[in-house]
């Protein structure tokens, strides 16, 4: 009861920034990007509370943790009581819902057996991995038994926790989970299936703002299979957070280019910002968000209108990401992977000689079938087959972000300094590919639409 009631108040977090921020008028959401939307949003609103109440010194309580969605409910409560017709906003598709094809009930089947395939392999196991215990859960567990952050915590060394600089958004909702149900290791997984199964909802949902219902389900049905990412929602590790963050972060900015409604630029900001607060990866996404806007608001015609989201969106992200690098700034933590005042020229050059080695694992995990079926195979085969479409419309700012952020990873490898380069290829790329899984579905999508949708069981009926 605990968990559900700690999930719920999750929800409603990100249920209320919809339905209190969103005009309906403006922007029409199903109930699956409704609540799917609604749970991502909620994971770094709380997080981001429990942010703000480590730097105001507010303990962990329950009731301390309550008081915020508490007060956010009576608000959407408000609304809705003084004016009942405004209950439609819950619901603000108008158009007609087609009946589901055969296909499409066999695509659905699939994507929910697979959840729940997802949920029995979650259920009966403790947090047990080794990362997921020394980076995660026991940050967690240091947290709600000190009632919150202990001073000093993200100075701490090393030899006391392991990567204290990693930002503290799982921590935070492992944090948030235990307070409702008290340390019970068991149901504290439960949230990555959840984390998956949103996720998924958000792709869906906003595939099919771009393509057609049948095309969508096809693609979210291949994404969700793809053994890696199953995997991963066994776990307690950041990876699957980050790529839902980002992912969701990215179609919701493709969406503003094409619609150039503000709302999806707010919800893009906000995805970007919370990255922030799952893995130090983040910032070069959120960096590459960033200068991707900059550049299309000094080309843009409307360079007035263009500028001020700019604003709007680092004002967005400097008040949910601030706080956590203002802790670490304060508390002066470095990077073991990489050492800054470490990086010599002999290092970064034999890190350069190492490539073949990073080329060798790259390649491995390309046609491994083990981890990710044929999904990189059929990403690169699309980018030959199909490269007259790589560079045109939205599929052209999507494999420019990829591309340049594909770049700063290799940028990150090239100044390790902790370790020799294959360590940290052998022990991170199967896991930093979770990150751009998600992009990399959205680029499949694009470039293969018009030749599933020229086959007959995918052709969209009149």
């Amino acid at each position: 009861m605990g968990f559900i009631l700690a999930i719920l108040l999750i929800e409603i977090m990100g249920l209320a920034f919809v339905l209190l921020a969103v005009k309906h008028d403006r922007y029409e959401y199903s109930l699956v990007e409704l609540f799917s939307l609604s749970f991502l949003l909620g994971l770094g609103l709380s997080s981001f509370q429990l942010l703000i109440y480590t730097i105001l010194g507010i303990k962990f309580t329950l009731l301390n943790i309550i008081m915020v969605p508490l007060v956010l409910s009576i608000l959407v409560f408000s609304r809705y009581a003084a004016k009942p017709e405004r209950v439609r906003d819950f619901i603000t598709f108008k158009g007609k819902i087609k009946p589901l094809s055969g296909v499409e009930k066999l695509l659905i089947l699939g994507i929910v057996i697979q959840f729940l395939w997802v949920l029995a392999l979650s259920i009966p196991v403790p947090v047990s991995s080794h990362d997921a215990v020394a980076n995660y859960a026991l940050k967690a567990k240091i947290f709600y038994f000190s009632g919150g952050v202990p001073e000093g915590f993200i100075g701490w060394g090393e030899e006391t926790v392991s990567h204290p600089d990693y930002p503290p958004l799982l921590s935070f909702i492992m944090t948030w989970i235990y307070v409702f149900t008290g340390f019970n290791d068991l149901t504290v997984k439960l949230v990555m299936p959840l984390i998956y199964l949103f996720f998924i909802g958000v792709f869906f949902s906003s595939l099919k703002r771009i393509f057609t219902r049948k095309f969508a389900l096809l693609m979210t049905f291949i994404f969700a299979t793809i053994p890696q990412l199953f995997d991963y929602a066994t776990i307690m590790y950041a990876d699957l957070p980050l790529a839902a963050l980002v992912t969701s972060g990215t179609v919701y900015f493709l969406l503003y280019l094409k619609e150039r409604r503000r709302v999806e630029l707010v919800i893009a900001s906000l995805f970007f910002s919370f990255s922030l607060l799952v893995k130090n990866e983040a910032v070069v996404f959120a960096g590459l968000f960033l200068f991707i806007l900059f550049v299309l608001s000094l080309r843009s015609s409307e360079k007035k209108e263009s500028f001020k989201m700019l604003v709007v969106t680092l004002v967005i992200m400097m008040i949910i990401a601030g706080p956590w690098f203002y802790l670490r700034l304060q508390a002066g933590t470095i990077n073991s992977d990489i050492d800054l005042t470490g990086i010599t020229l002999g290092r970064v050059l034999q890190n350069v000689k190492d490539i073949p080695v990073f080329l060798n694992l790259f390649q491995q995990e390309v046609f491994g079938p083990k981890k990710w079926n044929i999904f990189w195979i059929i990403f690169f085969a699309s980018l030959v087959l199909r490269w007259k479409k790589v560079w045109k419309g939205e599929c052209f700012y999507l494999m420019l972000f990829i591309t340049l952020a594909a770049l700063g990873y290799f940028t990150g490898y090239m100044l390790t300094t902790g370790n020799n380069l294959y360590f940290y290829v052998n022990t991170t790329i199967s896991r930093f590919m979770i990150h751009f899984a998600g992009l990399a579905a959205l680029v499949i999508a694009f470039l293969t639409y018009d030749d599933v949708t020229d086959l007959k069981a995918f052709r969209e009926e009149a």
